[in-house]
């Protein structure tokens, strides 16, 4: 009886010693270009693409063969950014590395059981918010050349300025207050011509807006920044402000509601509201170039093995 306890005990060393090894062990999902990509990267981005196809241009019912292929896609790009970050000699900034283990942390308090669940160890999300830092730097390093750059830096501002407006304004709706649908034909008239009469502060100073606006029974907005394109407003709003003066006020009526907007002199802001903007003007600016060179790059590397 002894010698069959001793021979189970064994049996049971044995197996979880292997077993351990198993579970320890760094499993790799593909190789790529020579390099082994450890499954836990592949599984956050497989993760990813299933909690958000959209964003990565799949549909609601797409194939668990399409996810997987754009997974590998992710994988590939996760190694692009690390071999150009390191064959380009750059580095992190200590405000970098900082951000990178704030935003590990933040993601790890708010889903450590679901990136237990996929097999994703703290590790594994600390690199791919590594390579995320790492393509950002790339970015910087080939588009901006910094704010000493006059001319480069001349043509940041003139598509700040070009595609940016500023302006104050109010808005009343054409909808009764309790739901019930469109206000009268004569509550509409009487509506717009309570915001007509802000008109007269056109030309003068903010403050006079804001007492025009009092007047007429609203509450003038603080200033608010509006991109070409951009939604929540109806359509040609952004252009029928461009058009305006400084300091102009105008009213613009629409089928839902009615404005008297106040356009401000963007420029005369100060250089914080630009700076506020810069990077994401250098982004858009250069978004159909990065993403060519981008893809031209990723491209030489190739797809060895897959395990997945």
């Amino acid at each position: 009886m002894k010698r069959i306890i001793s021979l189970i005990a064994v049996l049971n060393l044995i197996i979880l010693t292997f077993s351990g090894c198993v579970f320890d062990r760094k499993k790799t999902a593909l190789t790529i270009s020579g390099t082994d990509i450890d499954e836990q990267i592949y599984y956050y981005y497989l993760d990813r693409i299933e909690q958000r196809p959209s964003d990565y241009g799949l549909d609601s019912g797409f194939k668990s063969s399409e996810a997987r292929d754009k997974a590998i896609d992710e994988c590939v790009k996760y190694l692009a950014y690390n071999t150009y970050f390191a064959d380009a000699g750059l580095t992190l900034s200590v405000a970098d590395k900082v951000s990178v283990a704030d935003s590990v942390n933040n993601l790890w308090i708010r889903s450590e059981e679901h990136y237990k669940s996929i097999g994703v160890s703290r590790q594994a999300l600390t690199k791919i918010i590594t390579a995320e830092t790492y393509r950002d730097a790339i970015f910087t390093y080939l588009y901006d050349s910094g704010s000493d750059d006059e001319s480069a830096e001349n043509m940041i501002k003139a598509y700040f300025y070009r595609n940016f407006v500023a302006f104050r304004s109010i808005c009343a709706y054409f909808t009764a207050d309790d739901g019930s649908g469109r206000i009268t034909e004569q509550e509409r008239l009487a509506l717009i011509n309570s915001v007509n009469s802000v008109s007269s502060a056109s030309g003068k100073d903010s403050d006079s807006f804001t007492g025009a606006c009092s007047e007429a029974g609203f509450a003038a907005s603080d200033i608010a920044v509006l991109e070409k394109g951009s939604s929540g407003y109806p359509d040609g709003f952004f252009e029928e402000i461009y058009a305006m003066s400084p300091d102009e006020v105008k009213i613009l009526e629409y089928d839902e509601n009615v404005f008297a907007v106040r356009k401000e002199d963007i420029e005369q802001l100060g250089e914080g509201l630009y700076s506020s903007y810069r990077s994401y003007c250098i982004q858009t600016m250069f978004a159909d170039e990065w993403s060519a060179y981008m893809d031209e790059y990723v491209s030489l590397f190739k797809i060895e093995k897959v395990n997945v």
